[in-house]
């Protein structure tokens, strides 16, 4: 349910065309398909630690006769191309990465003068179970449990990149949706055939919220630009 949420606020956020895409943490492959049937004259890059996975994801894209993306099997955290993406785009990867700002700095680097930086991350805080705000849940594999929207700010322009938008996703109804869908499923496909069920309405629930404005939200997102002019990134090995 969380995946096609943030699947419907990205494809508010994505600009008109591309022509070079990079997927920075791929995961099973669903935004980059995604990304693929969006910009079909464009080539993909999905980047993956995941060996087996990325093999799955190559089967998958070849079934669905999907022929412009590429699973790479690398680090983000090693990512070195300069000058080559005209849109980067990084949904719920940073709060796993401890040096985030680095990898953020190779975005740009990345990046040809002029093109889109598009990020999604967790929110701090969660609406938990309806109007309560608490801090985000404690994920396996996670290093922070998210972001203050200033703080993803202050780290995208650390790294150099120009702000455009910024904003929150999961608005009440979004939020609503999934929490009933981590109850009945407590995020390890648990009770499937109740969630089978159940989810006609929950989407039905999150697709009605897609189109709010929310001033809070579980998730923050960034959407920013590599000016042809702007200013440098500071050195990579920075930790702060």
């Amino acid at each position: 349910m969380g995946l096609r949420i943030r699947l419907r606020r990205l494809w508010h956020l994505l600009p008109p065309a591309a022509t070079r895409v990079l997927d920075g943490g791929c995961g099973r492959g669903v935004i980059t398909r995604q990304l693929a049937w969006r910009y079909p004259r464009a080539l993909i890059d999905a980047i993956d630690q995941d060996q087996h996975g990325q093999q799955i994801n190559q089967e998958i894209a070849k079934i669905c006769h999907i022929g412009n993306c590429r699973f790479l099997v690398r680090d983000l955290t090693a990512l070195d191309n300069t000058g080559e993406y005209d849109l980067i785009v990084s949904v719920d990867n940073l709060e796993h990465i401890e040096n985030d700002l680095d990898v953020l700095r190779r975005f740009y680097q990345a990046m040809q003068p002029g093109g889109t930086l598009v990020v999604h991350v967790p929110h701090y805080y969660r609406r938990w179970p309806l109007f309560k705000w608490s801090h985000n849940f404690d994920v396996p594999g996670h290093v922070r449990p998210g972001y203050h929207l200033p703080e993803l700010v202050e780290r995208v322009r650390k790294a150099g990149f120009a702000i455009e938008q910024v904003g929150f996703s999961y608005g009440f109804l979004e939020n609503l949706a999934n929490n009933l869908s981590y109850v009945i499923s407590a995020a390890e496909q648990k009770n499937r055939a109740l969630y089978a069920l159940l989810f006609p309405v929950l989407n039905l629930i999150a697709w009605l919220g897609q189109w709010g404005n929310p001033g809070m939200g579980a998730g923050v997102w960034c959407v920013a630009r590599r000016s042809s002019a702007g200013p440098k990134p500071t050195k990579t090995h920075d930790k702060t």
